[in-house]
């Protein structure tokens, strides 16, 4: 609740803090910008940002805090989820027996005391602090990964402003793939700026700074990373890419490395791949029970195409390797040509699509067919000449896996036919079509449920720009039992499917903890459509049927969509809506 501002006003100046030519300007300004006049009196550097908020506190009618002076225990800090403190403008600092004391920046917000102190079942004490003083604590909420970098540099005795060798350099780089591999990321984002370079993971999808290290350094790290991926150490100004291994806890990681100039240096982005595929199987990447066996039935195929479609980083790779894993057997030739090869398996003859001497998907496609396959698999249909090949392997007796980029199960088989594939081909030998994304897990260390009403819902789905009536979609799921509703009492019961329109859902999220580094996710796991093409799918590719006719058809047969796939995973507890969403609409 914003204070008035002519309140504000005359409190300055009572104080001589400003005089009144200076807060008639400010006044005029507030009203034409609509901005409030304690951000113009910061932005503008007229009263220094304590002063100002001695003032704002005595208005306020609370006690004046400069909470980032204040040492506060972590037990204390994560009382409040981060992703909440961080809206919200809000620190707790202090705990003494039942009583929790919280820097806040609108100590008028009741709502929000009312909310904390019913989530804590504490007394909340509310003290005023302002946003700079506010923004700057809440840095130890998320200062966990970089904290821990910086002790496991000093744990193996490198100081990162000393480094003059490229041995140093060797450590240091050493410790940051070990460190990364330890975190579960999946790319390391080495990136220069004009006066330092930024150490970024990529973990469960999501980027975080883990480091800001000197700019002087940039160069010797580059360096060592050029020799181990076998690049040219002379070579600036042209991208380069390339790859190593190394051992890290008895596992054997590759590193595809690629580097491209940039106005500040190179920056280098290192993929993270593991030869310890025995995590690859169906089962652990979240398909529901009815897909699953539509993908067995499917996979066992002798002929046909099987097409796995999503944007980049949805996890078709790894679904084509769980696939080419549960198929691999010394009674079956397996050829796949890839680009590039992110896993190694044992058995299954990989091929790396290499342009400098044409072996182009298409080219190597031909080669294999002369090979003697039982199955192949195409990393990625991008033209109509791979289509084309592909479509003809499958006429001729083979099973053929593959993927498409497409945002949809339905849209695919159309867009084969944009590609310049007859329809009638497509109909013959496209058996099954599986659509997915990946989305974040939440954290089982810090999982906690909360009610939610449908307007609620319907609310957070349009500041999505979902215009569903999310009332029906969540009476329309079937999840294969039930649905979690909070009842008068508080207690929650397991109820049908068929959601009342009264009443509350029971949603899951993570409050941020250690285990997940303040995100409240830990993992991923996938959400999926998976359409089989049946005789009546069929008849309407030959007459060139729309994407949604398609679709329409497939879910009159029983394919759940990928977003009602989504909305299920919310009610289970595996992921939250917020992430569904977010995920669909990318």
């Amino acid at each position: 609740m914003a204070l008035d501002q002519k309140e504000l006003g005359m409190a300055l100046l009572q104080k001589g803090l400003i005089n009144e030519k200076t807060l008639s300007a400010l006044m005029k300004k507030s009203e034409q910008e609509e901005i409030q006049l304690e951000t113009l009196l910061i932005n503008n550097e007229i009263l220094p940002d304590e002063k100002l908020g001695v003032v704002l506190a005595d208005l306020y009618g609370s006690p004046f805090i400069k909470v980032s002076e204040k040492m506060i225990p972590e037990s204390v800090l994560r009382v409040v989820p981060y992703q909440l403190a961080s809206r919200q403008l809000i620190i707790p600092f202090e705990q003494a027996g039942n009583k929790l004391k919280v820097a806040v920046n609108d100590p008028h917000n009741y709502e929000l005391i009312s909310f904390l102190e019913k989530k804590s079942g504490m007394e909340v004490e509310a003290y005023y602090a302002t946003q700079k003083d506010i923004k700057q604590s809440l840095k130890a909420f998320n200062k966990n990964v970089n904290e821990q970098f910086n002790k496991f540099l000093k744990q193996s005795a490198i100081s990162s402003t000393d480094l003059e060798t490229l041995t140093d350099a060797t450590k240091l780089l050493d410790t940051m793939i070990l460190f990364a591999f330890q975190n579960g990321a999946s790319d390391i984002h080495i990136e220069p700026h004009r006066d330092f370079m930024v150490v970024r993971y990529r973990v469960d999808g999501m980027l975080r700074i883990v480091a800001e290290l000197p700019i002087a350094l940039l160069e010797l790290i580059v360096s060592r990373i050029k020799v181990l991926a076998n690049l040219r150490t002379d070579e600036h100004r042209a991208p380069q890419d390339g790859r190593f291994k190394i051992v890290l806890e008895n596992n054997e990681i590759t590193l595809r490395v690629s580097m491209v100039p940039t106005y500040d240096g190179e920056k280098t982005v290192m993929r993270l791949l593991t030869s310890n595929n025995q995590e690859l199987n169906l089962e652990s990447l979240g398909y529901s029970a009815k897909s699953l066996k539509v993908i067995h039935d499917s996979i066992l195929k002798t002929h046909g195409i099987i097409l796995i479609t999503g944007p980049t980083g949805s996890g078709k790779t790894t679904t084509l390797y769980s696939v080419l894993k549960l198929l691999n057997s010394p009674e079956v030739n397996i050829a796949t040509i890839e680009d590039p090869i992110e896993y190694r398996l044992e058995g299954v003859n990989q091929i790396q699509v290499n342009p400098k001497v044409n072996l182009t998907f298409a080219a190597g496609l031909r080669s294999l067919l002369r090979q003697d396959p039982n199955i192949i698999m195409v990393g990625e249909i991008r033209d109509e000449e791979t289509g084309d090949i592909a479509i003809n392997a499958a006429l001729t007796g083979h099973l053929v896996l593959a993927t498409l980029h497409t945002n949809d199960a339905a849209t695919t088989l159309p867009r084969l036919m944009e590609m310049g594939i007859q329809n009638f081909l497509v109909g013959a030998t496209v058996q099954m079509v599986m659509a997915q994304r990946l989305v974040r897990t939440i954290c089982p260390k810090c999982k906690k449920p909360y009610e939610v009403t449908f307007e609620e819902i319907q609310t957070l789905g349009e500041k999505f720009s979902y215009k569903q009536n999310f009332t029906e979609v969540f009476r329309d799921i079937n999840a294969s039992g039930a649905v979690r509703m909070a009842e008068a009492g508080g207690e929650t019961s397991v109820v049908s499917a068929k959601v009342p329109a009264a009443g509350k859902l029971v949603f899951y999220k993570g409050e941020g903890c250690q285990n997940c580094g303040g995100s409240g996710y830990k993992g991923r796991l996938s959400i999926a459509e998976v359409m089989e093409v049946s005789g009546e799918i069929r008849k309407m590719i030959l007459r060139n049927a729309t994407p949604t006719e398609i679709e329409n058809q497939a879910v009159k047969e029983g394919m759940a969509t990928m977003f009602m796939d989504g909305m299920r995973k919310v009610l289970e507890g595996s992921t939250t809506i917020e992430e569904v969403l977010r995920v669909m609409r990318s």
